[in-house]
């Protein structure tokens, strides 16, 4: 097993190599952090919480793979702006009709597959609808070379272009990872808002605040109390792979697969380094990773997010050379809120709609 083993956080790190580590296959790493604080879990939509019991511990998903994912691309991103670190690093900017920023396809749901660029029918790509250029561009080359040139962190974290017909347009993320609390057990933690503004809230006059409001939390005012439940854990495993035989499978050339292993290699060694404060008040700081392999961007051993960042660069470089990036393209679309819907099917006059009507009538009786 190849081993890396971390001093605290923001010092130096240092290295142990086992003679006998494995050169081929995928890249696995595996984490372990020393918990501080009580930390709020993913949760799940109809499932709640993950918990389960594994070799007599119960275990909790601290963090997903698609929360973990979010990390990773974290990592990426300029601090305080809308642009990656990397300069000459494609990827779709998206304005509304005033232009204004609104997102780009390293933040967007979806990232370059989002409905905001693939439905908008303001979003427009080489003269087209951005969705019948982006498929025309996948038909004529391919899906992973046009993935690549418009966005290649797509193409690293995974995109399904579902919104596109006539094909299973969709590809996996080729590095993962996930956040496991072992031996957790249940904090309920509680207090109260405190009101320096009025003595009591029970002789507040709520009515200059809201139409009968039964009780001051319902305005936000008084003294409130409140509780959650959060969790505290032995501590915590992280696992990570990054898919080196899926990017090594690819139909692009050389010099974009090892754009995408500099990139993978950098988020991981990046986030390595630089755990931020997590879940609330939980701060997790590294003990000990284990790899089963040296990490590598070609024939360059890389070990820390230094090296990796250079790595990259010069990637990217490589690949503009060659020509099969493309760059920041801004993309327009039409945002806008709903408006009331009328029916002037009424002798002429303008009246609500039915059924918000009804909506309202039936609120009213109430």
């Amino acid at each position: 097993v190849y081993a890396l083993s971390y001093l605290p956080i923001n010092q130096d790190i240092f290295m142990k190599l086992d003679i006998n580590h494995v050169t081929s296959g995928n890249t696995s790493i595996d984490i372990n952090f020393e918990v501080k604080g009580a930390f709020n879990p993913s949760t799940f939509p109809n499932v709640g919480r993950i918990i389960f019991r594994q070799q007599d511990n119960d275990c909790l998903i601290m963090d997903s793979f698609a929360s973990v994912s979010n990390m990773l691309e974290g990592t990426v991103q300029l601090p305080g702006t809308e642009a990656p670190i990397f300069e000459g690093l494609p990827y779709i900017r998206m304005v509304d009709r005033a232009g204004v920023y609104r997102a780009t396809s390293l933040t967007l749901p979806h990232r370059i597959a989002s409905g905001y660029l693939l439905k908008n029918k303001s979003a427009m790509l080489n003269g087209q609808k951005f969705g019948d250029g982006i498929k025309a561009e996948i038909i004529a080359n391919g899906l992973h070379k046009t993935v690549l040139k418009y966005c290649p962190m797509s193409l690293l974290h995974g995109v399904w272009f579902s919104q596109l017909e006539g094909g299973n347009y969709k590809i996996s993320k080729s590095i993962t990872g996930s956040l496991l609390a072992v031996d957790v057990k249940e904090a309920i933690v509680g207090g109260v808002s405190m009101d320096g503004v009025w003595k009591s809230a029970e002789t507040l006059d709520l009515s200059d605040f809201a139409d009968n409001p039964k009780k001051a939390s319902e305005v936000g005012v008084g003294m409130i109390p409140h509780s959650t439940t959060r969790y505290v854990c032995d501590r915590v495993v992280g696992s990570f792979q990054i898919g080196d035989l899926q990017i090594e499978s690819y139909p692009i050339p050389p010099e974009g697969k090892r754009l995408l292993k500099a990139l993978a290699v950098y988020e991981m060694l990046t986030f390595i380094e630089t755990v931020p404060m997590h879940r609330t008040d939980c701060n997790l700081q590294v003990t000990d990773v284990e790899i089963n392999k040296p990490l590598k961007v070609g024939e360059q051993e890389v070990t820390q997010s230094i090296e990796a960042k250079a790595a990259v660069e010069q990637a990217l470089q490589d690949c503009q050379k060659l020509g099969i990036l493309g760059s920041v393209q801004e993309v327009s679309v039409t945002l806008k809120e709903k408006t009331e819907k009328t029916d002037t099917t009424s002798k002429g006059k303008p009246v609500k709609n039915q059924s918000l009507a009804a909506s309202e009538k039936s609120e009213e009786a109430q």
